[in-house]
């Protein structure tokens, strides 16, 4: 970009009277911007054309082999490519810049456009036909751009097609898609328009694109428009922006806007330091955010970089402003209690789980509306899309998802597997009983049945009674969590239902045996939990071979014989003797404390500040406590490597502070 402009200190006042006669009530945002600077990943060559694209910014440059040639080689004979680099919620980027490899081509490829609606991304590129026609003696600029359309399969841009009515005989650039992305803008220089490139529109219709129509010349000049974006905020409405050397201003290339309306185009000019007296332009703007980026030429790292800028939004009376849904909760149809645990997989691409409260604190980063998928074990998965509204001045726009249990359907929840010739619960078993827990306090009035099985090795007699200890103490762990024990039972089954065919007389290898190891739960509404196959790996780490009890060898037992053997097994149920009840181990918002897996959370307060009030006050009995997280509600706790550790803690302060719980990673 090298047109200049020099002006004189009564021209810039002229414009700066003009500028504060507009009508402000057209404004994008507040003007002056608060803060202008570099981003990170700028070159000492050419980096322009920013957009963002989910969490990354993409941009043009050229390729990291070729940055240290020459500028005037680089211009006449290199071609750019596409980088991206991830941002942060400011839109500060957060990594080094990487090419697309999808878009990585001979020629040119950016800068693009993003349509979140429909998961278009529209790219710039050289045409390939007259950029293989290229020869020695021509220049990058004698080959053609167009324009291509991609979506996102697994990960990668594919399914690549050209937009209709790209030309060999001209250029097609620089789109800018529309919210509803029915609305493509882009500068073309095609022969009979205004100037030297104009802006055109064409607009989608039953899935066609319709003919291309120039915006005529309160837009157009007789020099160059280029670099067109359309805002999307909902707060103030659609504009668009483009980049102009055919008006007057400050410049060379000079940012400019107007409310985008076809009917009623009033080009508006930005102020400094937006513009400048270089080249400024491929400006875009975040949705509803209050941060956007620019490409300029001023004196800088580069030849042309790329600039972040934050300004304060323009809130215009009598108009309403539309907040996306920022709490969102989960509870039960069927009893109106909370679900705690419940994952959500927004349209952001985020997982999010429900706390105690059933509390989701949505701080994704869409602006809209947004489409969330609500999924936990024992229920059926609800998707609902969260709608952007108004909210009065203070409130927050809340919404609530209910679920319904999956009654008649099998769920499932990994079996409860034990040691060799044990029946104490394993860590890993633990977890499974925990999600049972959670979901019988959800589900009041359901009822469960727990089936404790072994393998053949040993006595017939004795298996059957090591059954029903492990049906016992599954049964016992439950109802020490809160359950009462009237809705839980438990029975041994021996060997008698063996999930292979490792039998009496059977050659298996340990990991076989240790199938038939299990207690399987059966809710009634439900069906039988399903088999997952288990790996060495999940269990306590003992070996097989440790305790050994000896061995009856006999023949494989009969199926008679096993029926016989279930029918008493049925006769004996477990102790179900009721102890002392116990809040439940729940899932709350993400805590990161080191590397640590376990919370004892002891308490939680709203603000930070009767946070650390209350850790002073009770520093003496609570030694080491320590607010966890940095987030709402601040919750006081210790953290632990293992659930025996948390565990071991919980039971210490249970008598003191009834109400302390337990929260895995």
């Amino acid at each position: 970009m090298n047109v200049k402009y020099f002006l004189t200190p009564l021209m810039l006042i002229i414009i700066s009277l003009v500028g504060n006669a507009q009508e402000r009530d057209s404004r994008i945002f507040e003007e002056p911007v608060l803060k202008i600077s570099e981003v990170k990943t700028n070159t000492i060559r050419s980096d322009f054309g920013p957009a963002v694209v989910m969490d990354s910014l993409y941009f043009t440059s050229y390729s990291d082999k070729i940055l240290g040639q020459p500028d005037k080689k680089l211009r006449k004979n290199a071609f750019y490519d596409l980088y991206r680099a991830k941002i942060d919620m400011n839109g500060n980027t957060v990594s080094k810049r990487e090419p697309i490899l999808e878009f990585l081509t001979k020629y040119h490829d950016g800068p693009v456009s993003l349509c979140e609606r429909t998961g278009e991304l529209f790219v710039t590129q050289s045409d390939n036909t007259t950029a293989a026609e290229a020869t020695k003696m021509s220049t990058r600029d004698t080959i053609r751009l167009r324009i291509v359309i991609a979506k996102q399969v697994k990960g990668k841009w594919t399914s690549i097609i050209p937009f209709p009515y790209n030309n060999l005989a001209y250029s097609v650039g620089h789109p800018a898609i529309s919210l509803t992305g029915d609305t493509l803008v882009f500068s073309c220089d095609k022969k009979g328009g205004f100037g030297e490139t104009d802006l055109y529109y064409s607009i989608r219709k039953d899935g066609l694109w319709g003919w291309p129509v120039n915006m005529g010349d309160k837009i157009n000049t007789s020099g160059k428009e280029e670099f067109p974006f359309i805002t999307h905020n909902k707060s103030g409405g659609s504009f668009l922006v483009f980049s102009t050397n055919g008006r007057f201003g400050l410049g060379g290339l000079e940012l400019f806007y107007s409310s985008f309306s076809l009917d009623n185009l009033k080009v508006e000019h930005f102020d400094a330091p937006l513009n400048s007296p270089h080249d400024d332009f491929a400006m875009v703007i975040q949705p509803d955010a209050e941060f956007g980026y620019l490409t300029s030429n001023r004196p800088g790292t580069g030849n042309d970089d790329v600039y972040k800028f934050d300004f304060k939004k323009v809130f215009k009376s009598g108009v309403d402003i539309i907040f996306p849904v920022k709490e969102l909760y989960l509870y039960n149809r069927k009893t109106n209690n909370p679900i705690s645990g419940g994952m959500i997989r927004s349209c952001d691409k985020q997982i999010y789980l429900s706390d105690q409260r059933g509390e989701i604190d949505m701080l994704t980063k869409t602006t809209g509306d947004c489409e969330v998928i609500a999924s936990k074990t024992g229920y059926s998965e609800v998707s609902k899309i969260l709608v952007a509204k108004v909210v009065k001045k203070g409130e927050v726009n809340r919404d609530t998802i209910w679920m319904v249990p999956a009654l008649g359907t099998t769920i499932t929840l990994k079996n409860i597997y034990y040691d060799y010739d044990k029946w104490d619960i394993l860590p890993e078993s633990a977890k499974e009983l925990d999600v049972l827990v959670s979901f019988m306090n959800e589900n009041p009035d359901l009822k469960v049945l727990l089936t404790s099985h072994t393998d053949s090795r040993g006595n017939d007699l004795y298996n059957l009674k090591l059954s029903q200890r492990r049906a016992g103490s599954a049964v016992k762990y439950v109802v020490s969590h809160g359950i009462s024990s009237g809705r839980i039972t438990g029975i041994g089954m021996g060997e008698t239902q063996l999930v292979n065919t490792c039998a009496n007389g059977v050659n298996c290898t340990p990991q076989e045996h240790r199938q038939n190891r299990r207690t399987e739960i059966f809710i009634p509404e439900f069906g039988k939990a399903k088999d997952v196959p288990q790996t060495e790996g999940q269990y306590s780490g003992k070996k097989d071979d440790v305790q050994a009890i000896p061995e009856i060898k006999t023949k494989a037992k009969s199926k008679t014989e096993k029926t016989v053997t279930s029918a008493k097994a049925k006769k004996i149920i477990a102790p179900l003797e009721p102890l002392k009840s116990a809040p439940g181990i729940e899932k709350g918002p993400s805590i990161t404390v080191s590397n640590r897996k376990y919370f004892l959370i002891i308490r939680s307060f709203e603000t930070k500040a009767q946070a650390e009030e209350w850790i002073k006050s009770h520093s003496v009995d609570l030694n080491g406590i320590q607010i966890l997280g940095e987030k709402r509600p601040y919750r006081m706790g210790y953290n632990y490597v293992n659930f025996k550790q948390a565990k071991e803690a919980r039971n210490k302060y249970l008598k003191k502070f009834p109400d302390c719980w337990i929260y895995k990673q």
